[in-house]
């Protein structure tokens, strides 16, 4: 696609807090951003719903947006642009966030029916949501529907992808992953304090917080001090955490901010030594590049998609990566291996000069985001764009 393409796009995403951003969600806006920067038109639809659990309302609305109200057109939510009827005429491409197109795979159906139809999945609808039994069968089967009704199929990993191809059957799984662009260089927290160690995400099980207090209870006789920053969507989940750091002996240790955005993260980048990110589940960890953006190294969960943004293209090429590696990866299942790690890096200056150099040079050769919307839109190409 040229940026000059006469058609214009539109992009559904959830709809959600603009002060608890997620992964998903930054990379939803910064793709938009660059498409709109490089002349595409682009309509981002910020669809209400509680995602990916949708209520029949919901479903409705959705449909609305992508098909058009019988009845009378639907107006666009922010430019006020009338939507297609849901009528043999269709409409233009639509691109989806899986969050919102896996769970409603009756609408997506009646939308690839009718227009080039792509979803974009930023992670596997059970996985995600923490799901477990029948919920997450369920989810399962939700998703699988949609994704082969879907024209196209885009993942943020390759292996998120390969999980989708194996998992659902999938021919083709085209990949996009998140772009950096090199942020200013952190300088860490100076001594006596200690280095501070960071981990930034959503404070759910999946993000795995109760290993790394117990990993962190581990080397409490070493300085250092750590913030886990992010939303708590539960708040019992919070507490339970809360009372655990209390019962380590590490409550006047770990900090929980709760969500940042803008300035108040940048500072927190700033004072930044490890981004320490165990998540259980992830497809690729658009944090970890983050993280290197600003020179910062990081310890990833071995076995996720996170292993592949550490590795950077170089690594996942089969190639060691320049300059070395700027971490590593651990196993998470327990906290041995994770506070073993933490403890030779806190205790060896070699180690931590050797990952530090290697997050600074990775900062220089970071893949923008204009990378990003160019996979994107080879990927529309292929649906017949």
């Amino acid at each position: 696609m040229s940026p000059g393409h006469a058609a214009s796009l539109t992009f559904v995403v959830p709809a959600r807090p603009a002060g608890e951003p997620s992964g998903g969600d930054r990379y939803d806006a910064l793709l938009a951003a660059v498409w709109r920067a490089r002349g595409r038109e682009v309509h981002v639809e910020a669809v209400p719903g509680s995602w990916p659990r949708p209520t029949e309302e919901d479903l409705a609305g959705l449909a609305d947006v992508l098909l058009g109200a019988p009845s009378a057109p639907v107006t666009h939510r922010s430019s006020r642009r009338p939507m297609c009827h849901d009528s043999e005429e269709g409409g233009g491409p639509v691109l989806l966030d899986g969050l919102v197109g896996c769970a409603a795979p009756e609408v997506v159906e009646r939308c690839a029916a009718r227009r080039p139809t792509t979803v974009l999945v930023h992670a596997v609808l059970s996985e995600g949501a923490g799901a477990s039994g029948e919920d997450a069968a369920a989810m399962d089967r939700s998703e699988a529907r949609a994704l082969r009704a879907a024209g196209a199929v885009v993942a943020t990993s390759r292996f998120a992808a390969e999980d989708l191809r194996g998992r659902y059957g999938l021919e083709q799984v085209a990949v996009a992953e998140p772009g950096a662009e090199p942020a200013p260089l952190a300088g860490g927290t100076p001594p006596p304090r200690g280095p501070q160690l960071l981990t930034l995400g959503a404070v759910t099980p999946g993000k795995n917080h109760g290993v790394l207090l117990e990993a962190l209870a581990r080397v409490r006789d070493l300085p250092w001090t750590a913030r886990c920053v992010g939303p708590a969507p539960d708040p019992e989940q919070l507490d339970r955490l809360l009372r655990l750091a209390e019962g380590l002996g590490l409550a006047d240790r770990v900090d929980w901010p709760g969500p940042m955005t803008g300035e108040a993260l940048e500072r927190t980048w700033a004072a930044t030594d490890l981004l320490v990110h165990p998540s259980r589940s992830e497809t690729y960890g658009m944090v970890v590049v983050e993280a290197h953006a600003h020179g910062i190294p990081t310890v990833v969960a071995a076995g996720t998609g996170a292993v592949e943004a550490l590795a950077g293209e170089a690594g996942v090429a089969g190639h060691p990566p320049a300059g070395g590696a700027p971490g590593t990866a651990v196993e998470v299942a327990g906290p041995e291996p994770l506070a073993e790690v933490l403890r030779e890096w806190l205790t060896g200056a070699d180690l931590r000069r050797t990952w530090r150099e290697a997050a600074v040079s990775r900062r220089g050769r970071l893949r923008g985001w204009d990378r990003t919307a160019e996979r994107m839109d080879a990927a529309l190409a292929r649906l017949g764009r």
